[in-house]
């Protein structure tokens, strides 16, 4: 049984609704009964970073039951094709989510093959690089929703094993940084239902380097917390022992 969620955002993120505020999060947290949530915001660059203070500061004044990590989803910055992250000022916030939302050195946000300009094989080779730096970062702890943005981006029926590949590359180095996997519930909605059958093997390809996979559902509404259809699908295709829980991946005092 999942009894947390380590990836929600507020309406703070500017693309969630307004009733998506810290004290919703945290009664809806209850109302499930979890034992974990993570309020982890986007991180797009450092003026954002005040948000996650101001985050912290409304959540240490509302009672719940739960244990509450504040934390942030930072983003690769595209601008350059090494990993880095958006700002490096990052040690006061409890959990570091890393992504890629957007095309290395375009900065646009890819919803179809249409949308990437760069052609397949040169994103393939920026994605790459971006991604094994990603994964190389010591402060980082998860890597979100790992290809997601490269399954919007190139023709999956051409460039599936080469993905693949690259992947198990991430996955031995995230193995050697302790940088977990999320196994992000929106990504099924952006597969085609043929590679939401088959995503379980990026899954286990983590899994047989040894990287731990923790569960976030990204909600940006208090009832898409927890949700987890595709999540189960996955792990339903996965050793049963598959996912890990938060105390896996943060120190006690996180």
């Amino acid at each position: 049984m999942i009894d947390y969620d380590l990836h929600t955002h507020t309406f703070y993120c500017g693309h969630a609704p307004a009733s998506m505020t810290v004290e919703n999060i945290l009664k809806r947290a209850d109302d499930l009964g979890l034992s974990t949530i993570a309020i982890t915001d986007h991180v797009f660059k450092e003026d954002d970073l005040p948000v996650i203070d101001r985050i912290r500061d409304e959540a240490s004044n509302i009672d719940t039951n739960c244990r509450v990590i504040i934390g942030a989803e930072v983003d690769a910055d595209f601008n350059h094709f090494d990993g880095r992250l958006v700002t490096d000022k990052l040690d006061s916030i409890d959990y570091i989510i890393a992504s890629l939302h957007f095309l290395p050195g375009v900065g646009s946000y890819p919803r179809t093959p249409d949308d990437n300009p760069l052609g397949p094989e040169l994103l393939i080779e920026r994605w790459r690089s971006t991604l094994f730096g990603v994964v190389s970062n010591p402060k980082v702890n998860t890597l979100a929703h790992p290809a997601r943005m490269i399954a919007a981006s190139v023709d999956l029926d051409v460039y599936w094993d080469e993905v693949l590949s690259n992947l198990e590359i991430a996955a031995e180095i995230s193995a050697a940084n302790n940088v977990a996997w999320e196994l992000n519930e929106l990504t099924g909605y952006r597969l085609t239902e043929f590679y939401q059958q088959q995503w379980h093997k990026t899954i286990q390809l983590a899994l047989n380097k040894g990287v731990k996979i923790i569960y976030g559902s990204d909600a940006h509404t208090p009832e898409a917390i927890l949700l987890k259809d595709f999540t189960e699908y996955i792990l339903e295709q996965l050793p049963p022992d598959a996912l890990s829980r938060p105390e896996d991946i943060l120190q006690p005092n996180d």
